[in-house]
């Protein structure tokens, strides 16, 4: 049993250790950036998907608009995570 809980919490500070987000930002007076980084998702378009989500609701909060500025990915490589960051403005 002891075994068992100790694997378990080994992949679990495994898991958290290889994803980042860092939250959606403010870069300017009306401009955020929005990052993440997974190391269990191959694709860094489905990351982005997730995040556009994300950042809709966050503009909807304020009752505004999502409009995207910039957004770049990268798929998961041998060494190298998965990524996205898109930069946007609630109008």
């Amino acid at each position: 049993m002891k075994v068992l809980l100790m694997i378990a919490a080994i992949s679990t500070v495994a898991l958290v250790g290889c994803a980042a987000n860092t939250g959606i930002v403010k870069i300017s007076e009306d401009t955020y950036m929005y990052g993440k980084q997974a190391g269990w998702e191959q694709s860094g378009a489905v990351i982005k998907v997730g995040m556009y989500k994300e950042a809709n609701e966050f503009c909807s909060k304020m009752g505004k608009k999502f409009v995207q500025v910039a957004n770049s990915s990268s798929d998961q490589e041998a060494g190298k995570f998965s990524a996205a960051e898109i930069q946007f403005k609630c109008e």
